[in-house]
């Protein structure tokens, strides 16, 4: 009923009232009154009511979606994800930004640098495909890191096919955001380039046990170009953690090993002669000379053999790694290995971020937060690392010995290099929650002869390096 009608019948009702009407006519119509302004009042309740609850549903339905809903989600990445299951994108990023300083400073400058900085995303869509895109923007130019396909409806033959990293030894297949120290041993530099294409098929057939062969360039992110001798490498790697198939609680007893082989063509003899760095990303103390004696077909082999123990908070792992080239007169190999033990000083278990031959993400018992008893986890670890190229010589043919033609220039740099090399490194990380880690480490390396650089004009004989280095990392 309309307000304004409901007034008027009021109104209208003390109007007619007759002028002789006794007392007690007029409390009776008074109360009449007040019935009908009483029921008015509920009617119009119930209407405003019925009013809002239009406009709400009005609302509701303009705005509501016909499709499905979209989750979002943090659990060290961002997820994004349908209610149907179809498709979810997680993306994924890293920082680490280092501080490095040397001693004697003439072979490296202390320096602030960013050393990693990543993003990227991974699609996986009907749960069995997935694609991985991902960008390294801390250098002078963003480059590619990982773009590939993974097919995954066999479980035990995954597929892979794209630009990724094939599974050479134990160190290179961890991720850098969960190593023991804050870079890889020297033994790493042995592996060539971290990232190729190709194709890999790899899977877990056993409990226990993984598997991963590799088809790909064998020149890293650089395609191959030359039409005649276009060799590919083969790579293929086995792992078992005995403790797994055994059923050991809380324990890992992981051995392993690779072998990679390829023809590398005419390709210029960087692209797969590697020099060697400390390990604190100092001098570069091993060269080959430079010259044209590898540009030709020549064929290098990789192999290694891995193993971890770890019980409880406490970890012993370590590596050998071979690498040879075979050409037309001559063959040289290179050899390094390194062994390291770790103790988890807040109790954190290693088999606990242990999964399919890999160390992954170590989770602390209780995240740090000021105001609680919070306090992260806290790693100290050592490692020994041993690098071997006594096979390249000055008495080597031309072209193919360690380096020792720069004596008679006038440039800056390496003038005469070593070819071994052994070093310590003293390591802590603080973990404060599982994205965020600061890593401290001392590192003394040793030249079994002196290495001579040009600094300013000046030629210093150098015969080992001090390095503090430390990263601030997030990574998610």
């Amino acid at each position: 009923m309309n307000i304004r009608y409901a007034v008027a019948i009021m109104l209208a009702g003390f109007v007619t009232m007759p002028a002789s009407a006794d007392e007690a006519d007029a409390e009776a119509r008074i109360k009449a009154l007040e019935k009908q302004l009483q029921a008015l009042s509920q009617e119009l309740a119930a209407m405003q009511q019925q009013m809002a609850s239009s406009k709400e549903e009005k609302i509701k339905a303009k705005g509501k979606s016909k499709g499905t809903p979209v989750l979002a989600s943090f659990k060290d990445g961002i997820t994004f994800e349908d209610g149907s299951g179809n498709w979810k994108m997680a993306i994924n990023g890293r920082v680490q930004a280092d501080y490095r300083q040397f001693s004697p400073d003439e072979d490296a400058a202390d320096t602030f640098s960013l050393r990693r900085a990543r993003l990227g995303a991974t699609m996986t869509f009907y749960k069995d495909y997935a694609v991985r895109v991902e960008g390294e923007y801390s250098g002078s130019s963003t480059s590619l890191t990982y773009a590939y396909l993974d097919i995954n409806t066999m479980p035990k033959a995954k597929i892979r096919i794209g630009q990724f990293k094939p599974t050479l030894g134990l160190e290179r297949t961890m991720s850098t955001n969960f190593l023991d120290f804050q870079e890889r041993s020297m033994a790493d530099a042995l592996l060539g380039s971290s990232y190729d294409r190709g194709i890999m098929v790899h899977g877990a057939p056993f409990s226990g046990t993984t598997y991963s062969i590799a088809y790909v360039n064998g020149s890293g992110t650089v395609d191959e170009t030359n039409a005649k001798n276009d060799g590919k490498d083969v790579i293929v790697r086995l792992t078992g953690n005995v403790a797994e198939m055994a059923g050991w609680k809380d324990s890992i007893l992981h051995v392993g090993g690779f072998y990679a082989d390829g023809n590398q063509g005419s390709r210029n003899q960087s692209n797969f002669i590697p020099g060697q760095r400390t390990e604190g990303r100092g001098l570069t103390f091993f060269a080959t000379e430079n010259s044209n004696a590898f540009n030709q077909n020549v064929d290098r082999s990789r192999s290694g053999l891995e193993a971890i123990a770890a019980y409880g908070p406490f970890k012993l792992q370590g590596e050998y790694i071979r690498t040879e080239f075979e050409g037309d007169g001559f063959e040289r190999d290179m050899r390094a290995w390194y062994a390291s033990a770790m103790w988890n000083i807040t109790g954190e278990k290693f088999a606990a971020s242990y999964q399919n031959g890999v160390m992954g993400r170590l989770r602390p018992n209780q995240n740090f937060k000021t105001g609680t008893d919070g306090w992260g986890a806290w790693q100290a670890g050592i490692r020994y690392s041993r690098f071997d190229a006594s096979d390249f010589m000055t008495a080597n043919a031309s072209g193919t010995g360690v380096l020792l033609n720069n004596t008679g220039g006038t440039s800056d740099g390496l003038l005469v290099a070593a070819n071994e090399a052994d070093a310590w490194t003293v390591g802590v990380n603080w973990i404060l929650n599982p994205n965020v880690r600061l890593v401290a480490n001392l590192i003394r390396t040793n030249y079994d002869t002196p290495v001579l650089v040009r600094v300013n004009g000046d030629n210093k004989s150098l015969d080992k390096e001090d390095a503090l280095t430390m990263r601030a990392q997030f990574d998610f």
